[in-house]
């Protein structure tokens, strides 16, 4: 099955999901017992993670301007970050880009940053808002990379409860593409990724503005039943849950999924 990334929504101050049929969430909406809607205030969360670096633990990063499978990082660019380079070892995760050398992580290209000097250096991480460390999960790696064995703290947002919110790879700038196969089915993504929406977001999570935050409008002849139509976009990207993190805080079990 083709996987489709959905990934934390950092927060910059802070990937596309397997979509398999695990059953149905229950509702998602932030609404008090009589249904009204109430407002709800994001969070800017952390947890501390490992992140993917190379056999000699330099460290690697994606570039938020990239394409699935595509760098967008030109040969100037590429004096300050360049390529992670090899070959394809078997590994599902790790492969190259088609007629290159060079290695992407779930799609994703990566890059060193030319001024980590040293291993264990992380000076590369959130420069610019686009350049990030891959908090990748355990077993994603082959045998030309490795988690790091320290750990960065890395700020992601939350609704109030401090349930994880993702982002989807395949979505585009303010459009969803996230949608159950019916309206009725209770299978597919929409069941899988509960849409967040609020009404009202309230205070606003520290490092972000009202700026980064839109509501977009979900097509409401495809959107689950009962489901909002609308939904909350962070910097153009559509906000979700994972039903598999069972509405526990903190838990992050979508990323990278």
């Amino acid at each position: 099955m083709e996987k489709k990334m959905k990934t934390l929504t950092q927060i910059t101050m802070v990937s596309v999901a397997t979509l398999a049929l695990i059953g149905c969430g229950d509702s998602y909406k932030d609404k008090n017992e009589d249904g009204v809607s109430k407002a709800s205030t994001l969070k800017a969360s952390n947890r501390n993670a490992a992140f993917l670096v190379d056999t000699d633990t330099m460290s690697l990063y994606t570039f938020d301007k990239d394409a699935l499978n595509k760098s967008n990082c030109d040969a100037e660019c590429q004096k300050i970050w360049p390529l992670f380079e090899g070959a394809n070892t078997g590994s599902e995760d790790i492969k190259v880009l088609e007629g290159t050398d060079h290695l992407a992580y779930r799609k994703h290209p990566l890059y060193y940053f030319a001024n980590d000097k040293a291993p264990g250096d992380v000076l590369g991480n959130n420069v610019k808002d686009v350049w990030h460390l891959v908090h990748a999960p355990a077993g994603s790696t082959d045998s030309q990379t490795a988690l790091s064995e320290t750990l960065i703290k890395q700020t992601f947002l939350t609704d109030k409860d401090q349930r994880a919110l993702y982002t989807f790879d395949k979505d585009t700038n303010g459009v969803s593409n996230c949608y159950d196969s019916t309206p009725t089915s209770g299978t597919g993504c929409e069941s899988i990724w509960p849409v967040f929406y609020s009404a009202d977001l309230g205070a606003l999570p520290e490092g972000t503005t009202a700026a980064d935050f839109t509501v977009i409008n979900r097509d409401a002849a495809r959107a689950k039943e009962g489901e909002p139509t609308q939904q909350v976009a962070y910097k153009g990207k559509p906000l979700y849950y994972f039903t598999p993190d069972n509405k526990e805080a903190l838990s992050t079990k979508g990323d990278w999924v």
